[in-house]
């Protein structure tokens, strides 16, 4: 998430980045006050906080992802990691970034984790994990004086690390203000050819006709430019964690209708 620690550094104010400008463009990289010194003392967890993944994320890789329900389910899943794990592997031959759309649960976030980790460590990319919602709060925040931040504070990283995951995307109500946000943050990468990985729970063509679209939660023009930035990858599967839940459930009483074993 977006992080705003008070008082703050004074090379990047509290924001975790340093926008730096070269060669007429700008870029943002993780500010020494978050990563420490690469060498023996510099692990996974540095890579990670200058990211800002989210402790429940932490432990996301590609080797760790299970594939689980029917055959067909199992064969989305897997075709979801081999797609993202090429891209990971070929990064940067392509310039378009990722789009997981799936309902929850699907693992789509653990791939989306499991494809900057893998730019992190491996090819020392420079990457953003941003939950759309987290900042989306702050920035309606930022109309609040007494907040210390600008828009411009919470956007600059988000707007110019080379690698971004946009988490959540179309989990807030549509309004015009979200739009054209969402519009001017997806249009500038765009235009920089930065890379950006999305995850959404919803679909372009739900199986529900009742169900709202992508399109309805973020709007016509985000939608196509989406399209345009990012290779698809659609998840078809149950939820993994009501799965889990569910087996649990039906484990209890089995567990607790064993007869006690005598004196």
């Amino acid at each position: 998430m977006i992080g705003t620690e008070e008082g703050g550094c004074p090379e990047c104010h509290g924001t975790g980045f340093v926008i730096l400008e070269a060669g007429g463009r700008t870029r943002a990289r993780p500010c020494p006050c978050r990563v420490p010194a690469r060498g023996p003392a510099a692990g996974l967890d540095a890579f990670l906080d200058a990211a800002r993944v989210p402790p429940r994320y932490r432990e996301c890789e590609f080797q760790n992802y299970a594939a689980y329900g029917d055959r067909a389910q199992i064969q989305s899943l897997e075709t979801a990691r081999a797609v993202a794990l090429r891209y990971a592997d070929e990064y940067p031959l392509d310039e378009r970034g990722l789009m997981l759309m799936g309902p929850p649960g699907v693992g789509k976030t653990h791939l989306a984790v499991g494809t900057l980790r893998r730019l992190l460590v491996d090819k020392g990319v420079a990457g953003l994990f941003c939950d759309v919602q987290d900042l989306l709060r702050q920035l309606q925040g930022t109309f609040d004086r007494q907040s210390g931040l600008t828009e411009l504070d919470l956007l600059q990283p988000v707007l110019t690390t080379e690698v971004v995951v946009l988490d959540d995307m179309g989990g807030r109500q549509f309004s015009p203000w979200l739009e054209e946000t969402l519009a001017h943050i997806v249009t500038i990468r765009y235009n920089e050819r930065k890379a950006t990985i999305v995850t959404t729970n919803y679909l372009d063509e739900p199986r529900d006709a009742r169900a709202p679209t992508l399109r309805d939660r973020i709007g016509a023009r985000v939608r196509s430019r989406l399209h345009e930035m990012c290779h698809l990858i659609r998840i078809e599967a149950q939820d993994f964690r009501q799965s889990v839940n569910l087996a649990e459930y039906h484990r209890v009483p089995e567990q607790n209708s064993r007869p006690k074993a005598g004196p």
